[in-house]
């Protein structure tokens, strides 16, 4: 682990937020080749897959950097910053998000709701500007964690290894979605990797934001949410922004009821380019924390 490395990727990602698409793509078909020979509806088959999937390429990316560190120190700490700047998506999130808000300022609201689509095909087809900042900003907040301080999380507590096997494990969840039995063991495995993280990440947006309104949004609302981490993550962010997130959210033909996370202040457009800033103090916080130790340790 290697703070220089960590920032070297940070600033890499932001000056070039797309990387190439080919080792995401060669992810994406080993896994695919996974789920078609190893699915045969039964969980034992899932967690085999799973090692396969993530485990066996984290470990031999660890070991890689390991050698290679062992062999050039410089050429060892390239290969990480290589390693994180594919694992780190963020800025591209950020970018998206920025679009959404770009077109709810101008009032265009069918552009804003095809943007936030385009980014996340699954999200609710809201009807109005309101509804679409705030799932637009829970989607920053979710990728956040995804794309940023997560793969940090990992990557100062274990390294390259911890790192790359966080990014490959949501990978999983996402293609075997709907698997079944099959998906059981993906699925557990984020919640687990998830878990410090989630936690980490909502302290953090306490501390670089309204800390009373985070922790009382934290305790009391987060429990409500139908997922444990990310209601905690969703109502710390909501709190620390000072804004309102979940609710119900009119779509065509109705209502979408969901629990209120937050403040009573209504999300619009302008919170947007809010909860960015705050994803990236958050993570200017962590690397501050780990500079300061790394200081202490001369």
């Amino acid at each position: 682990m290697s703070l220089f490395a960590a920032l070297a990727a940070l600033i890499w990602s932001h000056f070039h937020p797309y990387a190439s698409p080919i080792p995401k793509r060669l992810a994406r078909q080993w896994h695919t080749w996974l789920l078609e020979s190893f699915n045969a509806g039964h969980r034992r088959q899932g967690v085999l897959a799973w090692g396969a999937g993530v485990l066996l390429p984290a470990l031999g990316l660890g070991f890689l950097a390991s050698l290679l560190g062992d062999a050039v120190s410089a050429l060892g700490w390239a290969f990480e910053v290589l390693v994180l700047y594919f694992c780190l998506g963020f800025r591209e999130a950020s970018f998206h998000a920025t679009s959404v808000s770009r077109a709810l300022s101008e009032e265009d609201t069918a552009r804003a709701r095809a943007t936030l689509e385009n980014w996340h095909p699954g999200v609710p087809p809201c009807g109005d500007s309101d509804g679409i900042s705030r799932i637009t900003v829970e989607e920053t907040l979710k990728s956040s964690l995804s794309t940023l301080l997560g793969v940090l999380f990992w990557y100062f507590l274990l390294g390259v290894a911890g790192a790359a096997a966080y990014r490959l494990a949501y990978l999983c969840r996402d293609l075997w979605h709907g698997e079944d039995e099959f998906a059981v063991f993906a699925l557990r495995a984020i919640h687990v990797l998830d878990w410090l993280p989630v936690r980490a990440a909502a302290f953090s947006f306490a501390i670089v934001g309204n800390f009373q309104d985070a922790l009382e949004s934290w305790r009391g609302q987060a429990h409500a949410w139908g997922d444990e981490n990310q209601g905690i993550l969703l109502a710390a962010g909501a709190g620390a922004l000072g804004v309102q997130l979940g609710g119900n959210i009119a779509v065509s033909g109705g209502e979408l009821l969901r629990p209120r996370l937050g403040t009573e202040e209504p999300a619009g457009p302008d919170s947007i380019g809010r909860a960015v800033a705050l994803v990236w103090r958050a993570a200017m916080l962590w690397l501050a924390v780990v500079g300061l130790l790394w200081l202490g340790s001369l």
